[in-house]
């Protein structure tokens, strides 16, 4: 056994001891040792030393100190929840209530709403195919029945379809969009759908119109830089619309492809093999648990004690504070300066060590939270990729539940509205943007954040300390799922958006118990959150306007 893993006084008895060598083993009162068993351990049945103590006593506390911290928790947990999930602009309202509204006029230098959304990438990536897509109709996927698009992406689309489908058919989309605006119907619609559209974009209608009936000259200054910077690559490449393919201003413009195409073949490559061979590792998994050949080497802690929930109180505690600051931070006159909650966020990472204040000694600590090396360091990591493969049939299945739920969603409030569908949102990503714009201070912090911070700081919160504060009463697999929905619910991304997060947090929970170090779930944590990024960066960086 490595050195780390002993941190205890009395060696343990080694038939009581699942960690020890040999395959007769009997620990506790259980007759015949196998790892489901062992899984299956109950809190009444500790495993002991020869003289009868338990190898893990209870953790430090009393019941008033467990009490406080049940309740702390549980405010945190349901505050942290809520903050998490309430819109921007419902927090702007309710806490700023007479700050001025930003005018739109205020807003033509700035991106529109739906930049880097699922349109404005569609169109990015076939304006770049020019040549390989001007002769496909592309233009049939933004008119499936019941798509309804946000009024600055439906500016988009008018553009695209000049590209695409020639200038006639850009007005007659524009001329539809400007009846509707107006509250009144088309000549093909059987529905007619009252719109809200600004002046901003009533403007830029006839702009658009201008453009594809007198061409880019007849454009003042403003209107130039208007579509320009509010639709970015694709409003620039609809200024070059007059021109030939062959003019460098234009064709420097729709080029580019190859890479992305080559980007994609890779995506699509490691999205394929990825998860087959997650699959087959998680089939051969399974057969091993079930067959009681795979050996769960976490130690089932004596119930008792509060110190580890105590930690993930304070860290739910501080993530509060942080996220409330940065809120507030963000709405002041300096909003620039929340970025640096970022930087701020790493002092959270404290809270890992708050046993050691409590009188915890530093071995058992590391033992009870996993900051130890297993089996070794690579053989662990190891573990942790392998574990992080079988894990992505699961986390395919949470996709899948998630797109069911919005799909769901979708049809029950389009029912509702009498069959017309929803006013849809416009999507944002930020981090698109901030990637895009150059930002790269912000998104260096943000990398290290996602690839450092969160394998290192929430495996030691939510698959060290409570994990363990939970093992001591319940069985893994519920000290799993409750992990993983308390972990998923700490993020931002609604609660129609949890599933995937819910799977991934259950199964990091199965690699602690598994591997009983914290070593494999940090490397699986990892895994997942640099392939997101780098895969977000590299996207960005070959879609994103040319210089």
């Amino acid at each position: 056994m490595p050195e780390d893993q002993s941190p205890h006084e009395h060696e343990p008895h080694k038939a009581d001891d699942p960690s020890s060598q040999g395959d007769d083993r009997q620990p506790g009162k259980l007759e015949h040792w196998s790892p489901v068993t062992e899984a299956m351990r109950t809190p009444s049945d500790p495993l002991v030393t020869k003289q009868g103590n338990p190898i893990d006593p209870p953790d430090p506390g009393t019941p008033m100190s467990r009490t406080i911290a049940i309740l702390l928790t549980i405010f945190a947990v349901v505050f942290v929840v809520l903050w998490q999930n309430f819109p921007d602009e419902s927090k702007q309202k309710l806490f700023f209530p007479n700050a001025p509204q930003v005018e739109h006029e205020t807003a033509i230098d700035q991106p529109a709403p739906g930049n880097f959304g699922q349109v404005d990438l569609v169109g990015r990536l076939f304006l770049r195919g020019y040549e390989m897509f001007k002769s496909q109709d592309i233009m049939s996927q933004f008119d499936t029945p019941g798509s309804r698009f946000i009024d600055e992406d439906r500016i988009r689309i008018i553009m695209l379809s000049a590209e695409f489908e020639g200038t006639d058919a850009a007005l007659d989309r524009l001329e539809a969009f400007r009846l509707e605006s107006l509250g009144m119907e088309s000549e093909d619609d059987e529905v007619r759908i009252e719109l809200s559209t600004d002046d901003l974009v009533l403007k830029e209608l006839n702009i658009l119109r201008t453009l594809y009936t007198d061409g880019q000259a007849a454009l003042t200054e403003d209107e130039t830089m208007q579509l320009a910077e509010r639709y970015g690559y694709i409003g620039r490449v609809a200024l070059t619309h007059d021109l030939p393919d062959t003019d460098p201003q234009r064709a420097g413009l729709i080029q580019g492809f190859m890479g992305i195409m080559l980007f994609l073949i890779l995506v699509g490559l490691v999205a394929i093999l990825g998860p087959l061979t997650g699959l087959v590792l998680l089939i051969l998994g399974m057969i091993s648990f079930f067959g009681g050949r795979m050996k769960m080497r976490a130690r089932v802690p004596t119930p008792g004690g509060s110190v580890y929930l105590e930690t993930y109180m304070i860290f739910v505690l501080g993530f509060c504070a942080m996220a409330v600051g940065t809120f507030f931070v963000g709405n002041s006159s300096m909003p620039e300066l929340a970025a640096f909650s970022l930087l701020v966020q790493w002092l959270l990472l404290l809270t890992v060590f708050w046993a050691l204040l409590r009188g915890a000694k530093v071995r058992e600590w590391r033992q009870a939270i996993g900051w130890h090396t297993g089996e070794g360091v690579f053989k662990e990591i190891g573990c942790g990729i392998l574990a992080y493969l079988a894990s992505l049939p699961i986390y395919i299945i949470g996709v899948i539940i998630t797109m069911v739920i919005l799909i769901s969603k979708e049809a029950i409030a389009t029912k509702a509205n009498g069959g017309v569908p929803p006013e849809p949102e416009p999507m944002v990503n930020p981090v698109f943007e901030m990637i895009a714009n150059g930002d790269l201070f912000v998104v260096l912090l943000l990398f290290v954040l996602a690839t450092t911070w969160a394998p290192i700081v929430e495996e030691s919160i939510f698959r060290g300390a409570l994990y363990r504060h939970l093992r001591g009463r319940l069985h893994w697999v519920a000290s799993g799922i409750v992990t993983g929905l308390l972990f998923a619910f700490m993020h931002d991304y609604g609660p129609l958006m949890v599933a995937p997060l819910i799977a991934l947090g259950f199964m990091f929970a199965f690699m602690r118990e598994w591997r009983g170090s914290i070593i494999a779930p940090m490397t699986a944590h990892f895994i997942h959150n640099f392939t997101l990024m780098a895969l977000m960066v590299t996207f960005v960086q070959l879609i994103k306007d040319p210089v």
